[in-house]
């Protein structure tokens, strides 16, 4: 009894996974598709560290020929590259955001390339003036941190080219 209820059972699980194939769309993101990402939460220097992770969004999703490959609620991934805090003698701060990946409409990781560096004023020239004044104490100017607003823009680039399944449904934009 078991074998003839697997003998009925087969050839209907290998109708439902033809009408999935049947109903997905293959659409290819081309290697070096730029579009941008924003930055959700403000990223500051003084309190970063390397490999912090970033929460990034996509402002508007990625299509081709018309259909949404990355909607635009979609996972970004992104991290503190490296970072200097400001220090004393007015030297101030970097730091380095790098944006890995990008999740497509069928779940896959489309990985990118991006990176972004900001440093932050330098006031070697005043504390010179300043130790010039008053001495020792002019070395206590401290330079300034890095600090990305939430809503920085980061340009992106696919690091590949990647073909994405998309669901006929989601295929059909407005």
């Amino acid at each position: 009894r078991a074998a003839v209820a697997v003998c009925m059972i087969v050839p209907f699980i290998a109708a439902a996974q033809g009408a999935d194939a049947a109903a997905v769309h293959a659409v290819t993101l081309p290697e070096g598709t730029e579009f941008s990402v924003v930055t959700v939460d403000e990223v500051n220097g003084k309190s970063a560290s390397k490999g912090d992770i970033v929460k990034l969004a996509m402002p508007a999703p990625i299509t081709v020929d018309n259909v949404v490959v990355v909607g635009r609620d979609a996972y970004v991934r992104g991290e503190v590259a490296d970072v200097k805090h400001a220090g004393h003698f007015g030297r101030g701060g970097s730091l380095s955001l790098m944006v890995t990946s990008v999740t497509a409409i069928d779940g896959q990781h489309i990985p990118l390339r991006a990176s972004k560096s900001k440093a932050g004023k330098d006031h070697t020239g005043a504390t010179v003036a300043l130790t010039v004044l008053f001495g020792p104490l002019g070395l206590l100017k401290h330079g300034n941190d890095v600090v990305y607003k939430p809503g920085t823009e980061v340009k992106v680039f696919t690091d590949s080219t990647v073909v994405v399944h998309v669901p006929i449904v989601a295929a059909i934009t407005p």
